[in-house]
């Protein structure tokens, strides 16, 4: 249903060309000693396709020493080009922040899609070298991974909406995250925000159900806890629908 409304680390650095966008990527793999507040419903993993990952082709490689609360990792990048920058760990909270080539924060999450894990879609806005730290949000450890690729359509469509939502503009909202459905139709975290907006205009059968197809995402995924937490929900949801 579309939504109507609605220690010691790996590094590899890529640098952004506008014109070569898909060969862009930095994976990094690395133990932070630094964790911790309670998400609501975890993300499904998405995985490069073959194609994809022939396109990724490392230019530097390095070895490096986590430093104490954050690691610090950089990219270099071009005025206009639209980035995704991920940090996902399954150990901790992550937080994530990016800065400009001249050091000032641009853009910053913590959870993203449902998840503890942190990402940014971000149009850079200028020519340089760009810095990712990588943190963890109070205190607990772990290993992490943290890549920084061209935005998908999905990723730009998703994120359009999760902000227009927050801003309150609930219809440009819906039909951002409608559009995300469109593109990846089994990504659940679209519905879910779609059955927000669809509560929050007061359409409680829309709400109900965008929420049970993201359940049956969830549990078609193999993730029966998120499914039974968005049915609790829906129970909630359809009682009052009934009243």
């Amino acid at each position: 249903m579309i939504c109507r409304f609605n220690s010691s680390c790996q590094i590899q650095f890529l640098k952004l060309n506008r014109f070569e966008m898909n060969s862009l990527s930095l994976l990094i793999s690395a133990i932070v000693l630094t964790g911790g507040s309670i998400g609501f419903l975890p993300r499904l993993a998405q995985s490069a396709t073959p194609k994809e990952m022939a396109q990724v082709q490392s230019v530097l490689q390095e070895q490096g020493s986590l430093q104490p609360m954050q690691q610090e990792h950089l990219f270099s990048g071009e005025a206009g080009q639209i980035v995704t920058i991920s940090l996902n760990s399954g150990e901790f909270d992550t937080y994530l922040t990016l800065l400009d080539p001249s050091g000032r924060e641009i853009a910053a999450n913590d959870d993203y899609a449902r998840s503890l894990n942190s990402s940014l879609v971000v149009t850079l806005p200028e020519n340089g070298q760009y810095k990712v730290l990588a943190r963890s949000f109070s205190g607990q450890g772990g290993s992490y991974t943290i890549s920084v690729k061209p935005a998908t359509p999905f990723d730009q469509a998703y994120s359009r909406g999760v902000r227009l939502f927050s801003e309150g503009k609930l219809e440009e909202a819906a039909t951002a995250l409608s559009e995300a459905i469109q593109i990846e139709p089994n990504q659940p975290a679209p519905y879910l925000d779609c059955a927000e907006v669809a509560y929050a205009q007061g359409n409680l059968s829309l709400a109900i159900s965008n929420y049970q197809q993201a359940a049956d995402l969830y549990e078609k995924a193999g993730n029966s806890d998120a499914a039974n937490q968005i049915r609790q929900q829906l129970a909630v949801l359809q009682t009052q629908s009934a009243l």
